[in-house]
Formats: C-alpha cells, sequence, structure tokens
C-alpha cells in the first residue's frame, strides 16, 4: 500500500521544476522557527483552540466498454456494404397516351384496349382496328423500400447514439489523480477570535491504472465512429432516400432482413442500439486518508502561526486616500460567512460540523458519481420505455389504418374487375352482332 502511495505522490511531482531546493529552505526555516520561544508560545495557544487536519490521496480510474467499439464497428461495415449497393424495387405506372407516344405495347396494352372500345380510332377495309390511345407501360427503380427505410432510420439513430456516449465522455470524463490538504484552526484570544482555513489541492491527469494510453486510443476510435456515421448522412443512399418514412421498433422480419446478411446484420446491430442502456464508460474512485506524523503536524502548526503572525504585522493602520462608503438600510441579510458558504468560496464541507453539506469546488466522490449515474440511466430507461408505449400505439394504429386501406383496395379492385367484365361481355356481343350483319350482307 505504502509503495502504491509513493507512486502516486511520484505523478504528483513536477518534471518542469525543482523542487529539492525550496523544501530544503523551508525545513530550514521551519527548523529556526521551531526554536523561537515566542513562536512556541502562539502554537501552544492555537493548539487549544478548534482544530481539523485532513489530508487525502485520490485516484481515479475510467473504464471504456470495448464491446460497444466493436459492435459500432461491425455495424457500420454492413451498412457502408448497403447503402455502396442497396436492394431496391422495379415499379411498374400505366399510363394512357396517344398511340404515337407508346414507346413499348405489351400484352397488358392489348387486354386493356380490347376492353375499352372508346379509344378505337377506326377499322380500315382490311378490317383492321386502328387505336387512339393505348396503356403503356412505364418501369422504374424504386429505392425507398421498407428495408432501405429501415438502414436509413438506423443510420440517424447510430449517430445519436454515439453522440450521446461521446459528449458525455468528453464533459465528465476527466480523470484526475489528487493531493488535497485540509486545514482549519479558530482560536479566541481574550475577546479576538483568529480563523484560518487553508486548502491546498495537487492533481495531474489520471493514468487510468496504466490504460491512459488504451483509453486515449478508444476514445479516438469513438470520434472516428461518429465522424463515419456523420458521412453517410451525405451520402447518394440518404439523398435517395429524402422524404422517406423513418421504421419503428418492432422491425418486421421480411425475408430480406432474415437471409440477406448484411440486412441481417443491421437488424441484430438495431437490437443492440435499442437495448444497451449503458453510457459504455464507467469510473472507479479510491479515496484514502493519508497519516500524519509528529514533525508533519508541527510543520502545520508552523504553518497556522505564521498565516495569524502575517496578517498581524499586515494591519493596515494609515488611512487610505480613496475610499468607498455606502448606506444599508436595515434587513435580514446574510452574514458574510453564510454568503462565502453560499457561493460556495471556502470548503467548510471538509470539516465536521459540515461534512455532508455539497460543494462543487470538490471532485464527486464515488457514491455522488455512482447515484448520478443510476439517475441518468434510470431516467434513459423511463424514456425509452416512455418510448416504447408510444410506438406500440403507433404500431397498432398503423395496422389498422393499412387494414382498412386494403380493404378499400379491394373493393376497388372487384368494383373495376365487376366492369372489366362487363365491358367484356358488350365486346363479346357486339362481335358477335358484327359477325351477324356481315353474314346478311
Amino acid at each position: 500500500m505504502k509503495k502504491e502511495m509513493d507512486n502516486v505522490n511520484d505523478i504528483l511531482e513536477p518534471t518542469s521544476v525543482d523542487l529539492s531546493k525550496p523544501k530544503k529552505a523551508l525545513s530550514k526555516l521551519l527548523d529556526n522557527e521551531r526554536k523561537d520561544k515566542d513562536m512556541s508560545n502562539l502554537i501552544g495557544v492555537l493548539n487549544n483552540g478548534e482544530n481539523y487536519i485532513r489530508q487525502t490521496l485520490r485516484t481515479e480510474v475510467k473504464k471504456f466498454d470495448e464491446s460497444v467499439i466493436s459492435e459500432l464497428e461491425e455495424g457500420l461495415e454492413a451498412i457502408e456494404r448497403i447503402i455502396a449497393n442497396p436492394r431496391t424495387f422495379i415499379k411498374e405506372q400505366a399510363e394512357l397516351v396517344q398511340v404515337g407516344l407508346a414507346k413499348r405495347v405489351s400484352s397488358i396494352s392489348i387486354r386493356h384496349f380490347a376492353t375499352h372500345s372508346q379509344f378505337v380510332r377506326n377499322i380500315n377495309e382490311k378490317n383492321e382496328v386502328i387505336p387512339e390511345k393505348v396503356l403503356t407501360i412505364y418501369a422504374e427503380t424504386d429505392t425507398a423500400i421498407y428495408e432501405n427505410r429501415f438502414v436509413m432510420t438506423l443510420i440517424r439513430r447510430c449517430l445519436q447514439f454515439i453522440q450521446m456516449r461521446y459528449n458525455y465522455i468528453l464533459e465528465h470524463g476527466e480523470t484526475n489523480d489528487s493531493d488535497l490538504l485540509l486545514i482549519h484552526n479558530k482560536t479566541k484570544v481574550d475577546d479576538i477570535t483568529y480563523e484560518v482555513d487553508t486548502r491546498i489541492k495537487i492533481s495531474t491527469p489520471s493514468k487510468d491504472d496504466g490504460n491512459l494510453e488504451k483509453n486515449n486510443f478508444l476514445l479516438t476510435k469513438l470520434l472516428e465512429l461518429k465522424n463515419r456515421c456523420s458521412t453517410y448522412l451525405g451520402s447518394a443512399f440518404m439523398t435517395q432516400m429524402k422524404g422517406a418514412k423513418e421504421v419503428s421498433s418492432p422491425i418486421h422480419m421480411t425475408n430480406m432482413i432474415v437471409k440477406q446478411p448484411d440486412y441481417h446484420r443491421c437488424y441484430l446491430f438495431w437490437n443492440f442500439i435499442e437495448s444497451y442502456e449503458e453510457l459504455g464508460v464507467s469510473f472507479d474512485i479510491e479515496e484514502k486518508n493519508q497519516e500524519f506524523n509528529k514533525k508533519y503536524l508541527e510543520d502545520i502548526s508552523l504553518h497556522v502561526a505564521n498565516s495569524v503572525a502575517l496578517i498581524e504585522s499586515n494591519k493596515v493602520n494609515k488611512e487610505v486616500e480613496t475610499s468607498l462608503t455606502k448606506s444599508y438600510n436595515p434587513e435580514i441579510i446574510f452574514t458574510l460567512e453564510d454568503q462565502t458558504y453560499e457561493e460556495g468560496k471556502y470548503l467548510y464541507d471538509a470539516y465536521p460540523e459540515a461534512y455532508n453539506a455539497p460543494n462543487p469546488l470538490l471532485s464527486l466522490t464515488s457514491e455522488e458519481v455512482r447515484i448520478k449515474e443510476e439517475k441518468l440511466l434510470q431516467k434513459l430507461k423511463n424514456e425509452k420505455d416512455a418510448k416504447k408505449v408510444v410506438s406500440k400505439n403507433i404500431a397498432k394504429r398503423k395496422d389498422e389504418v393499412e387494414y382498412e386501406e386494403a380493404k378499400k383496395r379491394k373493393e376497388r379492385i372487384d368494383d373495376v374487375l365487376m366492369r372489366i367484365d362487363a365491358l367484356i361481355e358488350e365486346n363479346r356481343e357486339l362481335k358477335e352482332e358484327i359477325k351477324r350483319l356481315k353474314k346478311q350482307k
């Protein structure tokens, strides 16, 4: 344990400044003060007052969840292969045009013309029917199929997933090793009260228990993945999907999503993003109170005595030439001590009478970090549960609307088919009438 402490203290020692000579000069000065009788008397008086001393060695270590990085890499690779060559659907669109503008005549065109005699221009001497308009079929490629809308939505959710975690790590992920010394002395001599508060803190970026280089690499990797996912938003695939409707959970398991490897890998990636509720980084914080030997306590007592002697020897007796005065109406206000406590200028929470008071100037303890992280995770879980309920209601309403639309579509198709059958029957009767008239001639 002592060896570990020494190693951390070595880290907290600057390399660009030589402190050996100032240490020796301070030690010599303190030795001389110990021999001074008046200084010893002052120390004796101060030691009988209210004293509190604490020195805390704090180490902070952050750990990344490497499985998130690997999962993101595999998921983005599948997305890249899809957007480079997305599956499409050939959509046929029928249009009624003048016969001279028809580029292609199919069997559908013939069947349509046979049932729509109003588009007959004339019949020549050879009994050939000359059409005026024909139904032609145009084929076009449709990219906005369900599977591609699923990938489009996945890209946007993936970027949000990475962005949230990357911003959190940048704002809250800095870890430091620190050594904090807190000294408090309050002594009353006659009617005069002396109060000394000293806070000395030494901190340096943490080595993360030897994983600093690895953590920096993973953070850089996360940034690369974020930038990589951002470029997908400007890809030709996303341009083609502009205006397409996003999908929501649960994902429909179409044949393409089940059987095509890249689309299926995106489905697994979707499930990972939906179910992963952690931030991808955890923090281990350890605090150890150091013990004070006799010489160290004597040095601290000398520091307090020097602080009292300093202010006594520098009292301003001569009036300054310029002064500011202001009158106040009597009212209930904070005392000076209360104001400094409210504004967090002094760290009273380190002392027994206010040990549990919150202090924004101190680093969070491990328990505070745990509570804060639990609240954040609970908030994320609540938002996710609410999202699931909304998504479920939307999906239910969507199914109902699709069912109603399909029902109406079937009724229209049945009506059209009935009219087509009627026209075919009418055309057949017309042909028989033409044959009968020809025989009479």
